[in-house]
């Protein structure tokens, strides 16, 4: 699994000396991993700092009843695996083959950065940036309605990936893991997303492949309010207006009536 014990600025294309994390990085253990294979699992010891290289994971925790729940995707340059406790509360597996994770020996990495404060402020970023992740979907989550809740993953995705505003995205996970990381069944992702292409508010350009084409409308789906002259106030999106108000978005967006809806 582990590909070597040297720095990973060796491996990395473009990585300087003089990056913030240049000192972490000379402690680093590399290793890839392929699809479903975990980086760690729920108990393991908490021995070690993880960051994403290349590709992608889910952090993943199962209930009593076998429910899954993914609580957080990782991407390239995201620090992850830290944390207070001994043992681990949730599991992470790679979702795009050959991804490359780097290792840090946790006590090693405190040292440093008790020695060196570019390195702390840099590991502190990346535990604020986490946590205001976990903040974000405690939102999303309490939203009602699966159109809200899938614009928000989209527009999460899109930032966290620093797609251009109606440029192309490359979703890594499956639409079961878009699911579980939403709280809906796989059908009503596939439904809303469906729902969304034909309103032309997103295109598809492969089974993982979108394009966000309006982003002010996937924003207002997003904020829970449907367009409305100036002046007047917003509503709430109501379920038996939800398709009326795709359909309001999308002529106001492109000055006529959208296309037909694909069916899921």
């Amino acid at each position: 699994m582990d590909t070597s014990s040297t720095s990973i600025l060796r491996c990395v294309e473009g990585a300087s000396n003089d990056t913030p994390l240049a000192a972490l990085e000379r402690l680093a253990i590399l290793g890839r991993y392929d699809t479903g294979q975990a980086v760690y699992r729920c108990n393991d010891s908490s021995e070690h700092w993880y960051r994403v290289v290349a590709g992608a994971a889910r952090n993943t925790a199962l209930t009593v009843d076998g429910r899954r729940h993914i609580v957080d995707f990782v991407f390239p340059g995201d620090l992850f695996g830290f944390g207070g406790l001994r043992l681990r509360q949730f599991c992470v597996e790679a979702i795009v083959p050959r991804t490359l994770i780097a290792r840090y020996p946790r006590e090693s990495v405190e040292r440093l950065a008790d020695s060196d404060p570019q390195t702390a402020r840099s590991i502190r970023q990346a535990a604020f940036e986490s946590i205001a992740r976990m903040q974000n979907r405690i939102v999303a989550l309490g939203r009602t309605r699966a159109l809200e809740k899938v614009s928000v993953f989209l527009l999460e995705m899109s930032d966290r990936t620093h797609t251009a505003p109606t440029g192309a995205m490359f979703l890594p996970m499956s639409r079961y893991d878009i699911a579980d990381y939403l709280g809906m069944a796989v059908e009503t992702v596939s439904r809303t997303l469906s729902r969304l292409n034909g309103s032309r508010m997103i295109e598809f350009r492969g089974a993982r492949q979108i394009s966000i084409c309006d982003r002010a409308a996937l924003e207002q789906l997003a904020s829970g309010v449907t367009g409305v002259p100036e002046g007047r106030p917003a509503r709430r999106i109501e379920p038996s207006s939800m398709q009326s108000d795709l359909r309001l978005l999308a002529s106001r967006s492109h000055g006529g009536p959208p296309r037909s809806h694909a069916t899921s």
